[in-house]
């Protein structure tokens, strides 16, 4: 028996047939009847097909799905008799193949095409919803926001399809990359904060280039009620600064502060001398032997201190001698033997140089001299004196014990002739000048890195050189212990903020070899890192600055608003599942709105991200210039005037409002205004 329901529902939803199939893009033709903009079906309005839309084609049992790229209008070759204008064309779409329907299920793939005069339906609600449909049953569900185009459609992807993957966040400034950044780990703390197993299990580490993820500083007191993109009890908080002491200190192994590539770069160590003595330095099991055990670390002070007496290099005048116990004398600070300041005063006054001799003497107070030749009484003079000395190696601790080796390796070298003071000197000079910031944002400590769930790494007080290197020293402590100790079951997501600051092709103020090691390194990481539970996402305004195989190997983008062409031809390059409409849409897209496309979804589609309760939003919002240039400079007597008495002075606006509504959309502003004592949340 026929179906009478199904056949007016085909009569209804029947765009027309197909002409032409060439690979993925098919050309339909639109039926004479169907070239309206609405459809009347039971009582209601059904929008045509139009450009962005979807079709379904039948190919006998099977059901293939199109979007529409475009279409256009052409002469009706037909002889016939028409009754208006419009039959005298034919309305031609352009529809690219980008999934089928199987047991029940949207796939996105082209399984097969279709023929010549195949049917093309437009789809119905049930359909619709099917193909944006993106959690999978075994999955659990985010919400996102609602389709640009269909505001009663909310778009929702699966926790485990997101976030089991790298993601790319781009979109010029102010176009709301931040924003969806915070909006998406938000939403996964909400369903997931109060898991014991989750607080135990996973870390998301934020490189937070401009504090933007930090808490406010002087923030409202409606504020104080939660933190960017968590609460308070889920997150850990570093401020660096390399502008004072006052920062904090990132806690790391000795191990990771000890490679030799970290302080190549941060002492700009030439590849051909500086950057072998450096290594040799840090990786030497002599001085790190002589570091452990007191009389050892006495013996090899005065072995350097005896092997520049007996050099006789006139280039190696005795201020060097001096400035090499000084430096001794530094490191071990407070805790320095009480005996080497008086005996550095006597070598800073009666050792000497004899030019003529090429020998250095010892001059006692009648006059008398004794040459270097002595070789008892140099012995004595250093390694006697020495040995009466109680040296503390432990005091020496943290970086203080790096930059000591360095600095014991280098007198070494020099005094007895293995190095040319005029290549490793300017080595030293900049570790002298550096290493105060170093000690800034650093800390050799065993204490876990990131000890809450969420943990932010703010870089806005370092300065260039730090900023460069912080991320790449935590980011390689972390991806290589959880290579080293995988654990099925931890999981790891490092998002890198402004990530064109520290993922460059471009930079030019830096060594090749630093450059190659920092991509290499992040490379890694993203093309290994899925194996061992490390994930990453990046969020930058110029995509096209970053390593073009960092952003191939990401499997799901929210695209905002990108209007330079190199930029968009990057994302272009690199993600082959985005449509035209969605690519051509990229330079006029809203604040707010991004084009999701990857792994997540089946099609990529335009997206209103949902409003972020004020508290969680980060702290990057364009200030209000209308709003500070008018009215009393608060603190003046004429704003205390205007407060106190005039009862017609409006009040104040609030400038916080949501990515995607209005002032009036907003919970908060009640509380802020004083006509609620009770936050909303």
């Amino acid at each position: 028996m026929i179906d009478q329901a199904s056949l007016v529902e085909d009569a209804v939803f029947r765009v027309g047939e197909v002409i032409s199939i060439h690979g993925r893009t098919i050309r339909i033709r639109v039926d004479k009847a169907k070239n309206g903009t609405h459809l009347l079906y039971r009582g209601g309005l059904l929008r045509n097909v139009s450009v962005g839309g979807y079709v379904k084609i039948t190919k006998g049992f099977s059901e293939l799905i199109g979007k529409v790229d475009g279409e256009e209008v052409r002469p009706d070759l037909a002889q016939g008799d028409y009754q208006s204008q419009r039959d005298r064309v034919d309305r031609v779409l352009t529809v690219s193949l980008i999934g089928f329907v199987a047991d029940g299920r949207f796939r996105r793939g082209v399984r097969e095409l279709p023929l010549v005069g195949n049917e093309c339906f437009l789809l119905a609600q049930a359909e619709f919803d099917r193909i944006h449909s993106f959690v999978a049953n075994t999955d659990v569900p985010l919400t996102l926001g609602k389709l640009a185009m269909e505001k009663e459609q909310t778009v929702r992807v699966g926790i485990n399809a997101l976030f089991a993957s790298h993601i790319g966040i781009f979109g010029n400034t102010g176009s709301g990359k931040s924003y969806t950044l915070a909006k998406l780990y938000h939403e996964l703390f909400q369903i997931y904060g109060d898991e014991d197993a989750f607080k135990a299990r996973a870390r998301v580490l934020v490189i937070d280039f401009n504090g933007e993820f930090v808490n406010a500083e002087g923030a409202a007191p409606w504020e104080t009620h939660g933190s960017v993109i968590s609460e308070n009890s889920l997150k850990t908080e570093y401020r660096l600064t390399t502008r004072g002491d006052s920062g904090d200190r990132l806690p790391l192994s000795r191990a990771a502060l000890e490679d030799p590539t970290i302080w190549t770069v941060l002492l700009d160590a030439t590849e051909k001398t500086q950057a072998p003595f450096l290594a040799r330095a840090l990786r030497s099991e002599f001085w790190e032997s002589r570091l452990s055990d007191p009389q050892r670390l006495a013996d090899a002070i005065a072995s350097v201190v005896f092997d520049a007496v007996r050099s006789g290099d006139a280039m190696l005048e005795k201020g060097l001698i001096v400035q090499f116990l000084e430096e001794v004398q530094g490191c071990l600070g407070a805790d320095s033997p009480p005996e080497l300041a008086p005996y550095l005063d006597e070598i800073r006054s009666r050792l000497q140089y004899h030019g003529q001799g090429r020998s250095y003497y010892y001059q006692y107070p009648n006059g008398a001299q004794t040459f270097a030749s002595d070789e008892a009484f140099m012995r004595e003079l250093t390694y006697g004196r020495f040995a009466g000395m109680t040296l503390d190696p432990d005091a020496v601790e943290g970086l203080d014990r790096i930059r000591f080796k360095i600095l014991l390796q280098y007198y070494s070298d020099i005094f007895r002739g293995f190095a040319n003071r005029e290549h490793l000197g300017p080595l030293i000079k900049r570790l002298e000048t550096r290493m105060p910031h170093v000690k800034r944002v650093f800390t050799v400590s065993d204490d876990p890195l990131l000890p809450s769930p969420l943990t932010v790494v703010s870089l806005r007080g370092a300065n260039l050189d730090m900023r460069k290197v912080i991320p790449l020293l935590i980011c390689r402590q972390l991806y290589d212990d959880k290579k080293n100790s995988p654990d099925p079951g931890s999981y790891l997501n490092i998002v890198i903020d402004e990530a064109h600051n520290i993922l460059s092709t471009l930079s030019s103020r830096e060594a090749e070899a630093w450059k190659d090691y920092r991509l290499e390194t992040f490379e890694e990481i993203i093309k290994e890192g899925r194996k061992f539970g490390v994930f990453v996402t990046i969020a930058s305004q110029r995509p096209h600055d970053i390593s073009e195989t960092i952003i191939s190997q990401l499997h799901n983008y929210f695209l905002h608003r990108l209007v330079n062409n190199l930029d968009i031809l990057a994302i272009e390059r690199a993600v082959a599942y985005l449509d035209r409409v969605s690519f051509e849409s990229l330079p006029i897209l809203p604040t707010g709105s991004c084009v999701l496309s990857g792994v997540s979804t089946q099609v990529p589609l335009i997206v209103d991200i949902s409003p972020l309760e004020p508290p969680y939003a980060p702290n990057n919002r364009t200030m209000v210039l209308a709003d500070g240039w008018t009215g009393s400079i608060p603190g003046s007597s004429a704003a205390t005037e205007v407060t106190q008495g005039d009862p017609f002075s409006p009040e104040p606006k609030s400038t916080e409002t949501y990515a995607t509504g209005t002032e009036s959309d907003d919970p908060w502003g009640s509380y802020r205004n004083g006509s609620s004592d009770e936050p909303p949340f």
